[in-house]
């Protein structure tokens, strides 16, 4: 199996190219501030399943790095509501990405506690 058959790495990277198409046509007063730290957390979450995944024989890391991976999803959304409440960028846009970020982090939620599960690993988070 290869990075690019996870299933949580494809669509981060599909929701990567989404966001960028979007932050491409921001006003050039956001781009400085809010597009850099946009830009930021949704590039991490893909760099840290692919480092996640390359520790994936060590089960704890891989986790860590998901954990981290759901925190920069969480950003995203974080940073796309603030944006849209600038008038950023659309209702319409903001609400389908939102939904998206949600819905993938539920995913990563999902793979961190089967691999919590399978590998007998405790930890709170």
């Amino acid at each position: 199996m290869d990075i690019n058959d996870l299933r949580v790495y494809k669509i981060s990277t599909q929701l990567e190219l989404e966001v960028i198409k979007l932050v491409n046509n921001i006003r050039f007063n956001w781009r400085i501030v809010q597009v850099n730290q946009i830009k930021r957390s949704f590039s991490s979450i893909s760099a840290n399943i692919n480092e996640g995944w390359s520790r994936r024989f060590y089960p704890k890391d891989y986790i860590r790095f998901l954990i981290i991976a759901l925190g920069s999803s969480d950003e995203t959304k974080h940073h796309l509501k603030i944006m849209y409440n600038n008038e950023c960028i659309s209702e319409l846009d903001y609400l389908n990405l939102h939904k998206q970020y949600k819905n993938f982090s539920v995913r990563i939620l999902n793979l961190i506690n089967f691999l919590k599960k399978k590998y007998k690993i405790y930890t709170n988070i």
